[in-house]
C-alpha cells in the first residue's frame, strides 16, 4: 500500500464520529488522497505518497492492535473535541495516563509514545492558517487518554468542540491542509522538554511551542501532578522520540506539587525553565 522503502505516516479516522469523518473527507476531497482498492477492517484505504489514510468503525481512542497491521513513522488521529464550554476549538495533543484511571482509553499510568516535533509542527502549521478559521482558538491540550500502548509516537489533531463545529467542512479544510503542509515540510526540533503545571489548556505552554525553538513532547498539567513520580517521569524521558533536556515548569500552576516536581526535575538531571 505504500511506495517501496519509503515509510508511511497512518492517518486514522473514527467512521462512526462526525469530526473524524469530517476530517478524514477534507483529506480525500481537499489534499489529494485517493483509494488504494485496498479495504482496512472493511473501509477503504487512501493514500497520498508516503501518507496513508485508514477509517474503523467505534470510538477513536480505542482503536483496534493497529501494530498488527501497519509499521508506520507515527499515527495521527483526527478526533471530535469535547468541552462542556463549546468553544470552537481546534486542539491537539499526545495520549497517556497519569492516574490509575483509564475512563477514555488506553492503560492506567501509561503514556503513548510522543515525537515532539509532529505536534509543534502541527500547531505552528495551523497557527499560520489562523485568518481562516478566526472563530476557532488553536491551543495545544494537556497528555491525556488513550491509546497509549502502540509502538510509534501518536498525535491527536481534533476539530470541536461541540456538535455544532464537528461538521464544519471549512475548518476541517485548514486543519487538513495544516497537518498535510506539517508533515511534507517536517522540520525536526532539537532542544525538547518536559511541561508540569497549569491548566489542561495551557497558554503558556501552547506560545513556548508556536513562538520559541523549544518541542514539548508530553505535559502533566496540575491536576495530574499528584500522579507524577519517578516512573511517569522516566516514561515521559524514554518514549520521546527525540532526547529531552530540559523541563518547563508553569511555576504560578505547580500548586502544592512544587517542591516535588523540583525534586524530580534535579532528579532526571534536566534543565528547568520557569514561566
Amino acid at each position: 500500500m505504500t511506495p517501496q522503502g519509503e515509510p508511511a505516516t497512518v492517518i486514522l479516522a473514527s467512521s462512526t464520529d462526525l469530526a473524524s469523518s469530517t476530517l478524514a473527507a477534507a483529506l480525500v476531497e481537499g489534499e489529494g488522497f485517493a483509494s488504494t482498492g485496498v479495504n482496512f477492517l472493511g473501509e477503504t484505504v487512501y493514500q497520498k505518497g508516503s501518507f496513508l489514510l485508514a477509517r474503523f468503525e467505534g470510538m477513536i481512542v480505542t482503536p483496534p492492535n493497529l501494530d498488527e497491521y501497519f509499521n508506520p513513522q507515527a499515527y495521527i488521529f483526527l478526533s471530535r473535541h469535547s468541552a462542556e464550554s463549546g468553544i470552537a476549538s481546534l486542539t491537539a495533543h499526545t495520549t497517556g495516563n497519569f492516574s490509575d484511571e483509564a475512563e477514555i482509553g488506553g492503560v492506567g499510568r501509561e503514556l503513548g509514545r510522543a515525537d515532539p516535533s509532529l505536534l509543534k509542527n502541527y500547531l505552528i502549521a495551523l497557527w499560520g492558517h489562523r485568518e481562516e478559521v478566526s472563530s476557532y482558538e488553536i491551543t495545544m491540550e494537556a497528555t491525556h487518554h488513550g491509546p497509549t500502548s502502540l509502538q510509534k509516537p501518536v498525535l491527536f489533531v481534533e476539530l470541536g468542540s461541540s456538535e455544532e463545529f464537528w461538521g464544519d467542512k471549512k475548518a476541517a479544510g485548514v486543519v487538513a491542509k495544516s497537518l498535510m503542509e506539517s508533515l511534507s515540510h517536517r522540520r525536526i526540533w532539537e532542544r525538547v522538554a518536559l511541561g508540569f503545571g497549569g491548566t489542561h489548556y495551557s497558554e503558556k505552554f501552547t506560545r513556548l511551542l508556536l513562538e520559541e525553538d523549544l518541542a514539548i513532547p508530553y505535559v502533566a498539567p496540575k491536576y495530574a501532578l499528584g500522579h507524577v513520580d519517578e516512573r511517569m517521569v522516566g516514561q515521559m524521558l524514554q518514549r520521546s522520540t527525540s532526547p529531552v533536556r530540559y523541563a518547563v515548569l508553569d511555576w504560578k500552576g505547580l500548586g502544592p506539587y512544587k517542591e516535588k516536581i523540583v525534586g524530580l526535575v534535579k532528579q532526571f538531571g534536566l534543565e528547568e525553565i520557569r514561566v
